[in-house]
């Protein structure tokens, strides 16, 4: 299903963050659009599709993220929602087979290393977050949050910009950058990133946290389970169906729950790509279609 969206319906949507409780209609119409535009190589020139003009554009920055392979990219961009008052740091997945290989293959042959807010990290997400957020989107963000002292902030991102948002988030929390307060991560296919004890710590870090899991993702279910300890932080959204309009889902207090998705046995990639019925494909660049979900 294409996404549909338009600055009408956009500006219709009352979203208010901050007041700590899930958003779906937050969630639906406006981060999941934005952190399937963080897939196009120029977002800048696509964003307008999804917020109108109702935005100031900070920066988009792309780095190799490993020694293996220069098509090994990590991205994300960050930008000022006017109407909603927050500044948005978005990260997009991986684009390549490869690329997820070499995340697999690294989580398996290397400990997890000290994390700034408690705890141990994977290293590999540890370092790309490092190396983009000194590219360029860490004085964006500044530049951004300074311009604009009275807006929250907002960190999103899919598959492996979720585990990017996920460091983000704590992190900015962590060396009281941003209070945890004005402070709400949304994330969709999160894989594992720390062990349990920065797990156990995340909500003393960032209270209003989200891991939206669609059905059968198989990504949440990667590090397998107490690999290495590898433990997902709370809070867990899932929807156990085809997330269309109206459908119902589930929010799990706790870390790992077999009431949410550790409850699904044979988890699959075919639903990773999909959230609210907008198909994001590895490797897509193209403009997100206007419409909405």
């Amino acid at each position: 299903m294409l996404l549909k969206k338009s600055c009408l319906i956009f500006f219709a949507v009352f979203i208010s963050l901050g007041n700590g409780a899930y958003d779906e209609s937050l969630a639906r119409n406006i981060i999941w659009p934005i952190t399937v535009d963080a897939y196009n190589h120029a977002v800048e020139k696509c964003i307008s599709t999804t917020l109108g003009k109702d935005y100031d554009f900070g920066i988009q920055s792309t780095v190799q993220c490993d020694d293996i392979s220069s098509k090994d990219s990590c991205s994300g961009y960050v930008i000022a929602i006017h109407s909603l008052k927050y500044v948005a740091i978005v990260y997009r997945g991986s684009i390549s087979d490869h690329e997820v290989q070499v995340e697999m293959n690294y989580t398996a042959t290397h400990p997890l290393i000290p994390f700034v807010g408690k705890g141990s990290v994977n290293g590999w997400l540890l370092n790309g977050y490092n190396l983009l957020w000194n590219a360029g989107m860490k004085d964006a963000f500044l530049k951004l949050k300074n311009k604009y002292p009275n807006y929250n902030i907002l960190v999103a991102g899919h598959s492996l910009g979720a585990a990017l948002a996920s460091l983000t988030a704590a992190t900015l929390s962590a060396t009281n950058v941003v209070p945890k307060s004005r402070l709400s991560l949304y994330t969709f296919g999160q894989p594992r990133v720390g062990d349990k004890a920065f797990a156990d710590n995340y909500l003393n870090l960032v209270p209003e946290a989200y891991r939206i899991v669609h059905h059968w993702d198989i990504v949440p279910h990667l590090p397998t389970l107490g690999l290495k300890g590898y433990t997902h932080h709370k809070t867990e959204v899932w929807y156990n169906n085809n997330m269309a309009k109206g459908d119902p889902y589930i929010i799990c207090p706790d870390e790992e729950s077999k009431k949410c998705s550790d409850s699904v046995l044979v988890p699959t990639w075919g639903d990773h790509g999909e959230y609210f019925g907008v198909r994001n494909y590895l490797g897509n660049h193209g403009c997100v279609p206007a419409g909405k979900p």
